[in-house]
């Protein structure tokens, strides 16, 4: 379908580019305008980026639940048996969508599942638990790093 989300608001940033920036006479509301641009710009941005973005997501999380559920079924901790059936049904979804409403919520059922393991992995000593656990941990800190910054800086309040 054209114009897509994107063409559409690149369509909205010339708008104001051209025709209201000329018309605002307040540098405050200039700046006030060119912050919009930016915003505008970075959500042009996650539009695309977006679907892709939570397909890799996807994939790299299930093969994490993949290797959680061979290391529940081969080292056993605490009440695993359930979590680890449940992590082998996760490893072999596939994302039949790229509607990302549907691949948000695969992605949040892949993120739950490591985020149970994580806490029943908490203070474990083996071997393939600690390892299985710093993988999680790693992973998440990827996305997190991938995430864009906040352009208003930190929070006063915290």
């Amino acid at each position: 379908m054209r114009p897509n989300s994107a063409e559409l608001l690149r369509g909205i940033q010339g708008t104001l580019t051209t025709y209201i920036l000329p018309e605002v006479q307040s540098d405050y509301a200039r700046t006030e305008l060119m912050l919009v641009q930016m915003l505008l710009g970075i959500v042009v941005q996650g539009y695309d980026d977006a679907a892709q973005g939570l397909v890799d997501g996807n994939a790299a999380l299930r093969s994490l639940a993949g290797e959680a559920a061979q290391v529940l079924n081969t080292a056993p901790i605490g009440a695993s048996e359930a979590l680890a059936a449940e992590l082998e049904q996760l490893s072999k979804e596939t994302d039949a969508s790229v509607r990302l409403s549907e691949l948000t919520a695969a992605n949040d059922r892949l993120r739950d599942a490591a985020g149970r393991v994580g806490v029943l992995l908490q203070g474990a000593t083996s071997q393939e638990h600690m390892g299985l656990r710093t993988a999680i941990i790693e992973h998440l800190q990827r996305e997190l790093a991938r995430l864009p910054h906040d352009l208003m800086g930190p929070r006063s309040d915290g």
